[in-house]
């Protein structure tokens, strides 16, 4: 037969009792403070971005209100632009003022000027003394 099975004491370890109805120790709250802390600081960082995110979503939409109010803007000016521009608007203008197409139209040739066989230099050194001549 076998002798029967023992414990080995640990070394420096006291023997183990039971302890009944005794003083409990009170319950660790550091560690349950410090996570109640992390917990409502991420609340509160996470309250803070969508405030933010809101914001930043208001500021948009107001400058996507102002480039569509500019863009409308910008193509009335476009379209006051082209009214001035118009042809019948300048006729009507100038008849008012009492401008009117001339009867008949007279060109005037001037002698040694633009005479065929002769570069470009030359008729402009022509030109330029013509002008200088006059008072």
């Amino acid at each position: 037969m076998t002798a029967p099975a023992r414990s080995l004491p640990f070394p420096g370890a006291a023997p183990l009792r039971v302890v009944v109805g005794g003083a409990r120790q009170a319950p660790r709250v550091g560690a349950w403070g410090l996570l109640a802390v992390v917990v409502l600081a991420a609340f509160f960082l996470l309250i803070y971005s969508r405030v933010s995110l809101d914001r930043s979503a208001f500021v948009l939409q107001e400058v996507h209100r102002e480039m569509a109010a500019e863009e409308e803007r910008y193509w009335r000016l476009r379209l006051t632009v082209a009214e001035l521009q118009a042809p019948e608007r300048i006729v009507a203008q100038a008849r008012e003022m009492g401008l009117a197409y001339p009867a008949a139209v007279e060109t005037i040739e001037v002698p040694g000027v633009g005479v065929s066989g002769r570069g470009a230099e030359d008729r402009w050194a022509d030109l330029k003394a013509l002008l200088g001549a006059q008072p």
